[in-house]
């Protein structure tokens, strides 16, 4: 039995996307719990869902100082690569839900997502894996892993938005 249904966790992470799109990271930040992670796996990692970041380079590996750290940076306009900041489109599908240990709730997305800046699109295709843990009538993340489903970075260039 899920900890959670599909459509309350879909809000949650609609709601999530919208905050990104429309760069509101601060509050995007908060949606972490104080002992969060936010990780982006390297392409061709072997069994990405459960890789350590402590035994294998990922693109980003961030607990709650680093991710302030990204979002404080990323707002500013000395983040040349990002300001004036990227549009972005966050889209998510495929959100399957179940009951996770400790009361989490685990929840497994597919999402693509387009990032335009100076007139160049580039598209970041993948997966999500969430542990949510209850909040009130919503959620805060435990943990967000998105596992890109690229072979190399060579076609979008560098991950300089939050996925």
């Amino acid at each position: 039995m899920s900890t959670a249904s599909r459509a309350e966790v879909e809000d949650f992470i609609f709601a999530e996307h919208d905050l990104l799109d429309n760069w509101r990271l601060e509050q995007w930040r908060d949606l972490f719990t104080p002992d969060g992670e936010y990780h982006i796996v390297t392409p061709g990692v072997d069994e990405p869902e459960t890789a350590s970041p402590d035994e294998i380079l990922f693109l980003v590996s961030d607990d709650q100082e680093r991710l302030f750290q990204r979002v404080d940076r990323l707002m500013k306009p000395g983040a040349h690569v990002e300001y004036p900041h990227s549009r972005t489109n966050h889209l998510v599908s495929n959100v399957r839900v179940e009951a996770g240990e400790d009361g989490m709730t685990v929840a497994r997305t597919h999402f693509i997502t387009h990032r335009t800046k100076t007139d160049h699109t580039v598209v970041f295709i993948g997966r999500h894996l969430y542990r949510l843990v209850r909040n009130g009538a919503s959620f805060k993340i435990r943990e967000k892993r998105c596992i890109l489903d690229l072979e190399t970075l060579q076609s979008v260039g560098k991950v300089s938005i939050i996925l």
